[in-house]
């Protein structure tokens, strides 16, 4: 039975925000105790995101998202060019509306950082297929 379209499919997806994000926060966490002195604090915080990682590949797998790699190439691309031209540049434009210049200026780096991202994507898949094609 396929997945898609079922109250099943959106729990996974809810789960697979909640893992990875979780995952973040931790090595975050983590960081931070580090910075502070706290190792044995840091070890738990990180090896926990590891786990979450886990958790959220295995979500990720069940939901059809762990192809080959051209493929994983090719999504991370377009994931990362709707994030550099729509997402973060709408971000950018409501921070500034709202008067909050700092944040729009974050949004402005994340917007160029992740542009970065879809060229080092496009071009990984290019050479793939170079080296694909002279096999």
């Amino acid at each position: 039975m396929s997945i898609k379209g079922t109250k099943t499919e959106k729990n996974l997806w809810i789960a697979f925000a909640g893992e990875s994000q979780a995952r973040n926060k931790y090595l975050s966490y983590g960081r931070r105790a580090k910075e502070e002195g706290y190792d044995d604090i840091s070890d738990i915080f990180i090896e926990t995101a590891k786990d979450e990682e886990e958790h959220a590949t295995d979500i990720l797998r069940f939901l059809g998202g762990v192809n080959h790699t051209l493929g994983n190439l090719r999504l991370s691309a377009q994931s990362e060019h709707y994030e550099s031209e729509t997402l973060y540049k709408e971000f950018e434009r409501v921070a500034l509306a709202e008067g909050l210049e700092d944040v729009a200026k974050f949004f402005n780096s994340l917007s160029e950082k992740e542009a970065s991202h879809e060229r080092v994507f496009l071009e990984l898949a290019r050479r793939l297929v170079v080296d694909q094609d002279k096999k």
